[in-house]
């Protein structure tokens, strides 16, 4: 097993690395934090030559032999601190911190290329939100996530770390237009699907279409589940209120089947995306 690229991380090194808390200097530097163990692993397996430098304690490093054996073999610079330093640099990291390089935004119609299910967003103001419904489009297999213009930022330490690591393992494009994103699912032969709780079809209907025409071999008189969607999905209080979103296929409701005046949107996420994949 190759050996840690270990070196002591100086005073000015670790001011730049806590700059990066403040989003002025994450778009200054294109440069971001990935907080905790399984973000960390993930961005130093899937993205190696994205990390700069890795700041762990020894604690965290013995605890998680995974990291470091994915820090020496991406051949990363492992800065070592003291339980107290690490926490001046985050209290959320649980001993390991990485600083990254933010990765070029993919156009959306090159994202969507090939993709059966991939998830958007429009005005999602919650970190903790935006990281979860990246995490959840990932888990059901989505090919591409595109983040709209008005979301929280894409690349912000809270949402990697909500995501835990989800960030690099598929193409997420950000400052996506909603027209763009409707044009661009179309342009990769998507359904462009609304998640609405005033839509004109219900999730169930959708659901029990997509089977039996499975066993029927009919296509239904509704949008298919078996052909790619792309859902969107709005604001957590609004949702597409003040929003008017021209050439969406269909607006579709999931049913309150109890007194709760709406779903999360994170969970909302993960009901329409795993309907969908597995229909």
């Amino acid at each position: 097993m190759a050996a840690l690229r270990l070196k002591d991380a100086s005073r000015t090194q670790l001011q730049r690395a806590q700059r990066l808390h403040r989003r002025e200097q994450r778009a200054r530097r294109g440069q971001t934090l990935v907080e905790g163990p399984q973000a960390v692993l993930e961005a130093l397996v899937h993205a190696p030559g994205s990390v700069r430098d890795l700041y762990a304690t020894r604690r965290a490093m013995e605890r998680r032999q995974d990291v470091a054996a994915a820090a020496a073999e991406a051949a990363v610079w492992t800065h070592v601190l003291d339980e107290e330093t690490m926490r001046d640099l985050s209290g959320d990291g649980q001993g390991l911190v990485a600083v990254a390089e933010v990765p070029a935004n993919p156009e959306p119609r090159e994202a969507l290329t090939g993709a059966r299910l991939a998830v958007a967003t429009l005005d999602v103001s919650d970190p903790g939100n935006l990281g979860t419904i990246v995490r959840t489009a990932d888990a059901a297999g989505a090919g591409a996530v595109l983040v709209g213009r008005g979301s929280v930022e894409l690349y912000a330490p809270k949402v990697i770390r909500a995501a835990a690591g989800s960030h690099f393992h598929l193409p997420c494009a950000r400052g996506v237009e909603p027209e763009e994103i409707v044009a661009a699912a179309h342009a990769a032969g998507m359904q462009v699907l609304a998640a609405d709780g005033a839509g004109e079809w219900d999730l169930p209907v959708l659901v029990n279409a997509a089977h039996e025409a499975r066993i029927l071999g009919v296509p239904p008189e509704c949008p298919d589940l078996r052909d790619p969607v792309l859902w969107i999905l709005g604001n957590e209080a609004r949702g597409f209120a003040g929003r008017r979103i021209e050439g969406i296929d269909a607006r579709v409701a999931i049913p309150i089947y109890g007194r709760a005046e709406s779903l999360n949107v994170s969970m909302a996420c993960a009901v329409t995306a795993y309907l969908t994949a597995l229909s």
